[in-house]
Order: structure tokens, then sequence, then C-alpha cells
């Protein structure tokens, strides 16, 4: 299942924000990339995902490859780059950074032994099967899970066990298992998912929030590429999508669906 769409080429990326001098700062969204003038970020909850976005590090890295590898990205399209890297998958899919952010977060939260992801033919996949060894066949469109291996609970384990999920999910068990977000609820951590074809299917992620005084919201968009590079934050077209780096919720549809019906989804982590 293909769940971004293909991201125009260009030839460099540009940073739209300050290099990370040495001895710096941590470079986070929140420190880093400032709401327009009017503007006051959304509050967030302690030991929530969507605050955990919001203090997502920036890459200080210049240049980002589009999928193929060869090619640079357009920096007319991004602001910058976070340090969530993709998964080495030999189908990858595009869903590694998505699936990063949400395992990430599983991880360090109180819920550790509870974690399961949805996979795109309806099974689900639980981290404590994984740990304990037992490893996935496919046959007949279904994974058979046997045991193959001896208990591992380490975080590298773990790693490898998300990659497999980036590679079984996709947009057919995103939109399963999720629910539509009504316009004024959308908040850090929900997606916009396009769902064109499957093979054309495109989702971005939402970063961060911000208010205005009269009530407007702007929002930070995040994206991969398909196969996926870095988790990226994308630029929106001023005026009509945004201001600065800030989307407005139809910039964010357009700059996902390209004219393509977008769903508001909230997937809700297990």
């Amino acid at each position: 299942m293909r769940l971004f769409r293909p991201i125009h080429a260009c030839w460099i990326l540009v940073w739209a924000v300050p290099l990370l001098l040495c001895g710096a700062e941590r470079r986070t969204i929140e420190n880093t990339i400032q709401t327009p003038p009017g503007y006051v970020r959304l509050p967030l909850a302690a030991g929530t995902l969507a605050l955990s976005l919001r203090q997502l590090e920036l890459s200080p890295q210049r240049e980002l490859l589009a999928g193929d590898g060869k090619t640079w990205l357009c920096d007319e399209e991004k602001v910058a780059a976070t340090t969530i890297t993709p998964f080495d998958n030999i189908h990858d899919v595009g869903v590694d950074g998505v699936v990063k952010l949400w395992g990430e977060h599983l991880w360090n939260g109180p819920a550790r032994g509870r974690i399961s992801f949805p996979l795109d033919n309806g099974q689900v996949a639980t981290w404590r099967d994984w740990r304990d060894g037992l490893r996935p066949r496919e046959s007949g469109g279904r994974f058979i899970f046997t045991q193959v291996t001896t208990p591992d609970g380490s975080y590298p384990n773990f790693q490898k066990y998300l990659a497999f999920v980036a590679e079984d999910m996709g947009a057919i068990a995103l939109r399963r298992e999720s629910t539509i977000v009504l316009d004024d609820s959308l908040t850090a951590g929900d997606l916009l998912v396009a769902l064109r074809k499957n093979s054309q299917s495109a989702v971005g992620i939402i970063l961060d929030a911000c208010r205005g005084a009269r009530g407007d919201k702007l929002y930070l968009l995040g994206t991969c590429g398909t196969p996926s590079t870095t988790l990226y934050i994308l630029r929106p077209y001023a005026p009509v999508q945004g201001f600065n780096e800030w989307f407005t919720l139809d910039g964010a549809r357009w700059a996902i669906g390209q004219g393509a019906r977008t769903d508001l989804r909230r997937v809700t982590l297990k």
C-alpha cells in the first residue's frame, strides 16, 4: 500500500530556520519555528503524542534527497527536516515516519507491553508477540505468527517490529482504525488522508497547531516521500494556503490531496 505521493524533485533544500550552532540549544519545532504575529500555540497536555510532536528535533542537514536517492527536493516546498528517518525496508511504502513517531511515543509511555498496530489485511500486529519471539509468515494474504526465536524486549528488536508494521500498514488500515475529525477539533497528531487509488494514497500528519485572535487555526504539516527519506515539514504557498510556515486547513488539504478528497482522521494509539 502506498501512503505518500511522489514528491516533486528540484536541486537543494535551503533552511528557513537558523543553522544549528556549536553548543546551541537543541533545535525543536517549538523553539525554532515561530507562530505568525497574533497567533499562539494551542495548549497541549504533558505526556501526549501531540506534545511530543511539538518537541521533535530538527535535523541540521541542509540538503534533502527525494525518494529516488538521487535528486534534491525543491526548497520552495520544504521548511525543515526532522531527525525521524525511515526503516531499511525492502518494500518501502512511505509510512515509516508516521509509524516511528507513534512507536517512539508508545515505547516511552506506561503501556509499552500493550503496543499494537493494525495491518491492511485486517490483522493486528502486537509488540508482545514479536517480543516473545513470534514472527510472521505470509499465507493466503494472512500472517501466521509462529515461535522462531527467543524472547527479546530490547529497543533494537522493537525497531525491527516497527519496520515490519511500516511495510504492512497502509491507508486502508488507517481509514479502518481511525475516526473522522471535525474541522474545529483538528490538532497535533491528527492525519490528513487522501485516498485516490490504493497505489496513489497520500498522508500528512499535523505536527503543531496555533490559534489567532479571531479563533482561526493554522497548522504545521509533516510528510515523507515514497520511498521514505526524512519526515519533513512542508511549506505553504502564502497567502492562499497559509502564513509563513503554517497552513490553513484548506491549504493543508490541498497540499496532501492535490484536489482529491482528503479526510481528517484521528487514530487511537494502543
